[in-house]
């Protein structure tokens, strides 16, 4: 069995020396604390009493001033004039004494002359506090002493006949004292000198001044006798003033009365607190019986588990700081001791701290490596292994800084793929991620080895190299990655063919932000694709301006979306033949606040692949509904409206639903709707297309192709398309009565259409000449100046009795037949 050694009499003297210390200490501050404890309830009672005493004494003026603003409002046969007010006060002196122990009133003029007193003396102090309160135009108290301490309330008041009066009310304090001492439980006394305010004035120059009763005189007398000579008034304001004698412990407070008077008038509490103070001494005494018993309990106790307990633990404490230092093979080596009998929590505490040197050390292995790899993550793109947007922000700020010692400059190149989407759509992201990684190889292939490549994100790649100033060798660059790709990339035995933009950017100045030079040659880079693509371009300013326009009118168009600031001007299309009017086009305009009309070929093109595009066409169909529910309350019931349908509304996935819901509201033929569709949105994905307009077509809505002959149509797609009406491109019509080519282009198109099943609308009608050549042609459906300009909505219901005669527009019937 083992034997413990015990400690050597120093170490034992030394732990109980510390353990007596801390004894000690310990009820030291045990009592202080409960010394303060003591004295903090003391100095909060010193607190209440003088909350109590503001609040009775407010409590108690605003009880007069209620008093006498009371009647100043329901006596108006007295308070008209300073004469009634005197008369009513001189009747009510007795009441008042009696029951609001009024001293003495004293009515002042506004000039400050005294004009009624109940006193054979006025005083100086009223005129004083008077002309304060004229000039304040506020009542106040102040508590004042001479023979007999009163409480002074000066208030200005206003008669009926609006004269500015003062009325100074002196009321005794025998009220205010006697509810003190009813909320406080102390004895009173008001003490006061003649001099002048100072607190560091014996509290023995003090006097009891009336009013007090005969017996609480005595006691107060009695107690400041044996109060110290040397006693200041400030040590009684601060805290209190804790004082005993044979009778008991008494805790003294003192509140100085109106101090900015500067006179030396104060109230005193006389607090009896014997049992507080006897229940303090007993508690003190039960402190120091639980300090010395500790001290002998945790003596035998240390002296029980402390011998063996504190070497081990020493030992333990000093390997764990080769934890800290990362030093795990020397903590191995390292044979911690162990008991044969039983296991303690120090052999746990060394059993865990070897198994947490285990963990550490396979922690910062993977620490480590995950750091390694994070920074990879973040500095290089996963896909193409090529530097990221981190890394372009990275080296830029390097090439750019470069540029304060050398004379050189940075350019950035900007590459995206032209139709790059259709490759994720049609054949799925990862077919896209293997493209992408091919061209990332394929424009790696084309540059020189200082050139860097940075995969930007999507199918954005960034190159950015250093020339000399005079040196261009951008645009050789960017013609070599555009050629590149002439060839097609082939991903799983299948070939992709895909253009490319480069936007081209270059700076000399090293204080340009990165984010403003990637910006241009994204500005650059989309000015290209603008153009058609497969193709550079160098930023310059007036791109972004450009881009600065575009925002804009772009956000000048929400706000006239909002404002209603867009309407339509109706063209009417008439038969050829006979004149007959058959419906409109509906042509959008902006009526602009500043700049008046802004016509649409201005702002369309801007716009037509934004969110607002969709807004202006969703609000036109709603719009060409509302024109012929008012066509038809006009006697109108059978025209139709044509609306040009933009490529982005035409393949938005609410344009079915909103139709629907449109033909249920407004309860019109779908058949009376002609919805325009131009070449470039027919054929830009017209699988999609075709499957849109046989869907509308079964609604009942009829199509147009406008602009027929300037766009990228075959007969192929115009056979496979339920198409209804073709019209007749203005550049053809105006153009056919001199120029034969003109004239048969139009001639076999009407006559092809025709024989599709089709009718054909020619626009831009402008002469006579055009119109009885089409009618020669048999085209059915015209539409231009010749017949009408475009006439705004608002004028269009008040013009249509006088323009049509028996459904004619305007004797178009006569004028193919004349000769």
């Amino acid at each position: 069995m083992r034997r413990y050694l015990s400690l050597p009499f120093k170490i034992m003297g030394l732990l109980m020396a510390f353990l007596l210390i801390a004894s000690i200490s310990l009820t030291y501050l045990w009592v202080g604390q409960s010394n303060q404890n003591y004295a903090f309830q003391q100095k909060k009672l010193h607190d209440k009493d003088q909350q109590q005493f503001q609040l009775i004494r407010d409590m108690l003026r605003t009880q007069v001033e209620s008093w006498f603003a009371s009647f100043l409002h329901f006596q108006a046969e007295y308070s008209q004039n300073p004469d009634g007010i005197a008369s009513f006060m001189e009747d009510e002196f007795e009441y008042l004494q009696f029951e609001w122990h009024i001293n003495n009133l004293w009515i002042l003029e506004g000039e400050g002359n005294l004009y009624f007193s109940t006193s054979k003396t006025t005083p100086d102090y009223i005129f004083e506090d008077a002309s304060k309160a004229l000039k304040t135009q506020s009542s106040f108290s102040y508590i004042r002493c001479l023979e007999e301490c009163q409480q002074l309330i000066t208030m200005p008041i206003l008669t009926q006949d609006g004269d500015m009066l003062v009325l100074s009310i002196g009321s005794s304090l025998i009220e205010t004292l006697a509810a003190l001492n009813r909320s406080t439980f102390a004895k009173l006394a008001i003490l006061s000198t003649d001099s002048s305010f100072d607190k560091t004035e014996k509290l023995a120059n003090l006097k009891v001044k009336m009013p007090i009763s005969f017996s609480n005189k005595e006691f107060m007398q009695n107690i400041l006798a044996q109060l110290p000579a040397n006693l200041s008034i400030s040590e009684l304001l601060d805290s209190g003033y804790r004082f005993e004698n044979e009778k008991g412990v008494y805790l003294l407070g003192l509140i100085a009365v109106d101090p900015e008077l500067g006179n030396q008038t104060y109230l005193l509490f006389v607090h009896d607190i014997s049992e507080q103070s006897l229940a303090h001494k007993r508690y003190q005494k039960k402190v120091f019986f639980i300090s010395i018993s500790v001290v002998v309990l945790c003596s035998i106790t240390l002296v029980l588990l402390s011998m063996q307990f504190r070497k081990r633990l020493l030992l333990l404490a000093a390997q764990l700081p080769l934890l800290a230092s990362k030093k795990y093979r020397q903590f191995r080596t390292f044979k911690f001791a162990k008991s044969h009998l039983f296991i303690d929590e120090i052999e746990l505490l060394q059993d865990s701290a070897c198994l947490l040197a285990d963990e550490l050390e396979s922690m910062d292995r993977k620490i480590e490596l995950n750091t390694r790899e994070l920074e990879n993550i973040a500095m290089y793109d996963r896909l193409t292994g090529l530097p990221n947007r981190n890394m372009l922000n990275h080296q830029l700020k390097k090439q750019l800084a470069s540029l304060k010692r050398d004379s050189n400059k940075v350019i950035v190149m900007l590459l995206d793929f032209d139709k790059f989407r259709k490759i994720n759509d049609t054949h799925g992201h990862q077919m896209g991620d293997s493209f992408l990684a091919q061209a990332a190889r394929r424009i790696r292939g084309s540059l020189r080895d200082s050139d860097m490549l940075f995969r930007f994100g999507g199918d954005e790649f960034v190159v950015v190299f250093v020339e000399k100033a005079m040196m261009e060798g951008a645009p050789i660059l960017a013609s070599k990655i555009i050629e590149s790709f002439r060839e097609p990339i082939a991903v799983d035995q299948l070939l992709f063919y895909s253009s490319c933009s480069i936007g081209i950017t270059s700076t000399n100045n090293a204080d340009i932000l990165v984010d403003d030079l990637v910006r241009q040659s994204d500005i650059a880079m989309y000015a290209s694709k603008d153009s058609g693509g497969g193709q550079y371009d160098t930023f310059t300013n007036n791109m972004l301006t450009a881009v600065i326009r575009k925002v804009e009118l772009e956000n000048e168009v929400r706000n006239a979306l909002d404002q209603g600031l867009f309407s339509f001007a109706l063209q009417p299309q008439v038969n050829i033949d006979s004149g007959k009017l058959i419906g409109f086009e509906a042509l959008l305009r902006w009526i602009h606040p500043e700049r008046g009309t802004i016509p649409p070929d201005e702002f369309i093109p801007i716009i037509e692949s934004s969110e607002n595009m969709l807004k202006i066409g969703y609000w036109g169909l709603k719009k060409a509904f509302e024109i012929l529910k008012k066509f038809d309350e006009l006697g109108y019931p059978d025209l139709k409206i044509a609306v040009n349908l933009s490529a982005s509304q035409f393949l938005d996935p609410d344009l079915l639903p909103f139709l629907r819901e449109q033909v249920r509201v407004f309860r019109r033929s779908p058949s009376q709707i002609e919805l325009e569709l131009t070449e470039r949105t027919v054929v830009a994905d017209i699988d999609h297309t075709l499957e849109i307009m046989r869907q509308l077509k079964e609604m009942g809505f009829i199509f147009s192709i406008d602009d027929f002959g300037t766009g990228y149509s075959s007969l192929a797609y115009l056979k496979q398309m339920p198409v209804d009406i073709i019209k007749i491109d203005r550049s053809f019509v105006s153009g056919m009565n001199d120029n034969s080519a003109d004239m048969q282009i139009v001639s076999s198109t009407i006559a092809m259409v025709q024989n599709l099943g089709m009718k054909v609308v020619a626009e831009g009608i402008e002469t006579s000449a055009q119109f009885k050549l089409l009618s020669q042609l048999k085209c059915e459906i015209g539409q231009g100046y010749f017949i009408s300009r475009p006439i705004p909505e608002a004028d269009l219901y008040s013009l249509l009795p006088d323009k049509l005669k028996s459904d004619v527009w305007e004797d178009l019937d006569k004028i193919t037949k004349l000769p």
